[in-house]
């Protein structure tokens, strides 16, 4: 018995060691395969999932004032506006740290030269005018930057196929976020701050909550 349990424990460091190596091996090589599938994929025009998942959640700020406002019986809120026009603002100073962080990259094949960086740098610059001229001038600027980045970040040399496919998407959807939120703007009748609209929305729903009371009865 005494010579069995200790043959046992000799053998234990040595399945031990054997089993982490086995752990480590397999973590290693669902790495790799998910390594090589972001690597597949970047490659081609479908977009790696992050990618994908981010940059369509990145559309939900731009479309949350305007929708708010339809689902509110169409009430403008200009609150909404100011926070769709500083998001607006903050995501095309992003686009122009794309660039820039693509040519400083080690093993980029885009130099960092004048044409980049001033490129990289120009964004920002439309960003903060637009935030300082204040909607709807605010958006002018705005809207030709976010425009015009992504027709330079399609035209240009640099980044893969599934990034500027992915570009073209998210382009389409902010521009078109813009047009909603003007669309509503000139068809509401009446136009609140943020907290007024609140308040009719709690209306709306105490409205809905007495009216579902009264057809149960």
């Amino acid at each position: 018995m005494n010579s069995v349990l200790a043959r046992s424990l000799k053998r234990f460091p040595t399945i031990c060691y054997f089993s982490t190596c086995g752990l480590q091996r397999k973590k290693f090589l669902v790495k790799s395969q998910h390594s090589h599938l972001i690597r597949k994929s970047s490659t081609g025009y479908i977009p790696p999932l992050p990618a994908f998942t981010l940059g369509v959640s990145g559309l939900i700020p731009f479309y949350a004032p305007p929708l708010y406002m339809i689902y509110n019986d169409w009430l403008f809120c200009s609150d909404g506006e100011i926070m769709h026009l500083a998001y607006s603002a903050s995501i095309l100073s992003f686009l122009g740290g794309v660039r820039w962080g693509l040519t400083l990259s080690a093993g980029s094949k885009e130099i960092p030269d004048w044409r980049n960086l001033t490129y990289s740098v120009t964004p920002s610059l439309l960003a903060w005018i637009g935030v300082l001229l204040h909607s709807p001038l605010g958006y002018i600027p705005v809207t030709v930057g976010l425009l015009t980045a992504g027709v330079i970040d399609i035209a240009w040399a640099g980044y893969p196929p599934w990034f500027k496919l992915l570009r073209s998407m998210l382009t389409i959807g902010a521009l078109s976020s813009i047009f909603l939120l003007f669309y509503v703007k000139y068809k509401a009748e009446k136009t609140l701050g943020v907290s007024k609209s609140i308040e009719g929305l709690k209306e709306k729903y105490d409205n809905w909550k007495n009216d579902s009371k009264d057809n149960k009865e």
